[in-house]
């Protein structure tokens, strides 16, 4: 009976969670028409790059249209995540757009669970105690990590967690082979969190070295695994090397902010944290007989303060699961409190705590200073309009066509543009706005060519030696300030924005570029958000500099 109450009970927290998470957010569809729920450049970078390896049918090269139109750049960026939206887009039949937004709400739910098999190896009640705390995960705090599209960290957090538990497994025969799968695919998805995994291990060996249980088969075990994961991603982290590390190095960095994205703080439990530090109290004196889950509950606490100590804004992404590795701590909190129940009324109250517990987190029952699930319900940046633009813009247009969009108020989330899928520019609003100010029409305008900088779009030039396109071009197109409009194939005006000045001065560009008999409207009518136009005679005097 235990058993079946069980299962039960995580099949019915399994619903919560999925429900709580991508049904709210996705007004209860798994399909959609268009890119639903993205609220920031991140959320598009991921879905774009998955949508030109599934093009592509390889992830050999990078995109073209996320590197400035570079087409020998090496796919520089971790693939899993991409892989499996793509896989299951094939198995599902259910757009590419939401098969890989699932898989990071499911790695980030399959995660609790996985925590819950660690626990539940030391104390099952402790486990079933423990699970609620998971459901911040989708708190105001927490949530933004989907929104914003902090997809890879989340989902190698999986495996991250999924790794702790080969570790507590360890004298299963074998299980170095599970390990190392394990930390190969850590690599493989978001190549930082392997840092955490690489001092955990450590953390961890220095403690069965201290309690003497460090030996010669324990050793061999983790170079077996070191192995295994060096040999999964040996080609992703000689480019992550030559690439990432040469744009960004490590240097020591002191963050007290992540760009303006909310930070995850150990007050913003609340009285949550009462539970959880007795959890931790307990845990530390019980450390020695059941390392696994207390070491990586403690060190997760602290990975997630190494901003404070050099380790820059990356150390902010493991507070976004936090709930995760805090759920042990938390659970145990409780269990303190209640195991001196007599034993034959231990389940029941374990299970009404726990019922209490789900209840509380949801905030049906609104307490101060209590954190609680944040409900969240948008389309995001993204309408059909646009989409249906972008759509026709990728089919419609030839593929080395150049693409240049005068303001439109999503698009300062520049990612977005990428779903042209062709090489793109954009104007820059400052200088779009001084325009209208000096009442001037004009043929050249401040822009940029938007791209993924972060690896500098490597490139092989012999081999094992790699350049950065990025840093070494000096194509006018991609290194001037100012462009030219009259050098693009194709002109994107938004006619609908919220402020409506910009909406009539991109009318007006449009009307006097239409005065040439060679720029044609080939998309969208007055009613439309979208207006698109086509240079047939790139290069040639497009539009008349004047004042109006």
């Amino acid at each position: 009976m235990k058993t079946n109450l069980e299962k039960f009970y995580l099949l019915i927290f399994f619903g919560i969670l999925m429900y709580l998470g991508p049904s709210n957010l996705w007004d209860h569809k798994l399909s959609h028409d268009f890119p639903y729920g993205y609220l920031a450049s991140d959320t598009f970078q991921q879905q774009t790059r998955a949508e030109g390896i599934m093009a592509a049918g390889n992830y050999r090269y990078e995109p073209f249209f996320i590197v400035k139109g570079f087409r020998d750049a090496v796919g520089y960026y971790t693939p899993v995540l991409h892989h499996l939206g793509i896989l299951l887009h094939y198995a599902s039949g259910v757009p590419l757009y939401d098969t890989i937004y699932f898989m990071v709400f499911f790695a980030a739910i399959l995660g609790a669970f996985v925590m819950y098999v660690i626990i539940g190896s030391y104390n099952k009640q402790i486990a079933i105690l423990s699970l609620p705390l998971s459901i911040l995960i989708f708190s105001n705090k927490s949530f933004i990590g989907f929104l914003w599209g902090h997809w890879a960290s989340i989902t190698a957090q999986l495996f991250l967690i999924s790794s702790f538990w080969a570790m507590s497994k360890l004298h299963i025969g074998n299980m170095e082979i599970i390990l190392g799968l394990f930390l190969g695919a850590v690599a493989m998805t978001h190549t930082p969190i392997l840092i955490h995994v690489a001092l955990f291990i450590i953390l961890y060996s220095v403690f069965l070295s201290l309690t003497g249980r460090f030996d010669l088969a324990y050793a061999k075990k983790m170079v077996i695994a070191g192995l295994i994961a060096g040999l999964i991603s040996i080609y992703n982290l000689f480019i992550f090397y030559n690439g990432f590390m040469v744009v960004n190095p490590y240097k020591f960095e002191v963050s007290l902010d992540w760009g303006g994205t909310p930070i995850f703080y150990m007050s913003d439990f609340g009285w949550l944290l009462v539970p959880i530090i007795i959890g931790v109290a307990a845990g530390l004196l019980l450390i020695k007989k059941s390392p696994i889950p207390v070491i990586p509950g403690v060190y997760m606490i602290f990975a997630g303060y190494t901003n404070y100590i050099g380790f820059g804004i990356r150390a902010f992404q493991p507070r976004l699961l936090w709930p995760i590795y805090l759920s042990f701590f938390f659970g145990l909190g409780i269990y303190m409190l209640i195991k001196y129940i007599p034993q034959k009324f231990r389940y029941v109250s374990v299970y009404a705590t726990c019922a209490l517990s789900i209840v509380l987190l949801l905030g049906a029952i609104p307490l101060p200073n209590v954190m609680t699930y944040s409900k969240v319900s948008t389309p995001g940046l993204m309408d059909l309009k646009h989409w249906e633009a972008f759509r026709w813009l990728s089919q419609n247009t030839p593929e080395d066509a150049k693409i240049y969009f005068f303001y439109g108020d999503v698009y300062d989330q520049d990612a977005i543009l990428r779903n042209s899928m062709r090489f793109h520019a954009q104007v820059v609003p400052q200088d779009f706005v001084m325009s209208i100010q000096n009442r001037t029409i004009k043929r050249v305008y401040k822009s940029e060519v938007p791209a993924d900088h972060a690896a500098g779009a490597p490139y092989f030039k012999s081999f094992l030696k790699m350049g950065l396109h990025l840093r070494e071009t000096k194509d006018p197109l991609l290194t001037e300030d100012y462009l030219d409009i009259c050098l693009f194939d194709y002109m994107v005006f938004d006619i609908a924005t919220r402020q409506p000045v910009l909406a009539e001065y991109n009318k007006l560009i449009a009307a006097e570029l239409l005065k040439k008999s060679y720029i044609t409207h080939v998309y969208g009518n007055e009613n439309d958000y979208v207006f698109i136009l086509r240079n047939n005679n790139v290069g040639a005097d497009c539009i008349e500099q004047r004042e109006f």
